[in-house]
């Protein structure tokens, strides 16, 4: 199987507060930066296609995969510690609980801990942002490139709209925020499309989620 899926996060029966899914939706901009990583090297595993590492008060000593394809391991945590740290210290404080379940899983060779460690200094080399380019897509008759950028980060999804017209940038706006969670945004954009005179960010569904007319530029 190839790995394609990275998720930390409180045990969902120890833990059902509402600062139990604050924590979810905190950690999905780290854990969507390393499986980014992770999936553009393409590595391959054997029964499971996603880690789970899983915060709970008495952690198993052994890594083990679900009927899911899960790979689960997990790891000791103190909610009352965690909803004590300020924001700038949570970056550092979710590696620490990813790079203690992602060792179990690599002690007991299910997978090597180099892909994961790379991918964590490259998150701190990026000053723990997690910024990529969606979509680019060039319109050479109206002389026109547009590109998605998304950005993830502790408390919202980000896509912005760039045009450039000429290799000059015209046009540069935010068209979605969300929670920082896939389940609020993947389904809200899909391509760029010109029609009418106008550049259209679709949906996947084929709705257009904005359009902004050739005539504005």
């Amino acid at each position: 199987m190839k790995l394609t899926g990275m998720f930390l996060y409180p045990d969902l029966v120890e833990y059902r507060s509402g600062a139990a899914q604050e924590f979810r939706n905190q950690t999905r901009f780290i854990c969507h930066y390393l499986q980014r990583h992770v999936a553009a090297r393409k590595v391959q595993t054997e029964g499971f296609n996603k880690i789970c590492v899983v915060c709970k008060r008495a952690p198993a000593e052994r890594a083990y995969k679900n009927s899911s394809n899960a790979l689960i391991s997990e790891v000791g945590f103190d909610m009352g510690a965690y909803e004590q740290l300020a924001a700038e210290q949570l970056p550092e404080y979710f590696i620490a609980l990813l790079e203690a379940g992602l060792a179990k899983c690599s002690q007991e060779q299910h997978i090597s801990n180099e892909y994961f460690q790379e991918a964590i200094q490259s998150f701190r080399a990026d000053h723990y942002k997690n910024e990529w380019v969606y979509a680019e897509k060039t319109f050479r008759a109206a002389g026109i490139q547009c590109r998605l950028r998304c950005a993830l980060d502790l408390s919202d999804f980000r896509l912005t709209l760039e045009i450039e017209h000429n290799g000059a940038l015209v046009f540069s706006q935010e068209i979605l925020s969300t929670l920082p969670d896939e389940i609020a945004y993947a389904h809200r954009f899909k391509d760029i499309v010109l029609d009418d005179d106008a550049v259209i960010v679709r949906d996947k569904f084929g709705q257009p989620l904005v359009a902004v007319p050739l005539g504005d530029l």
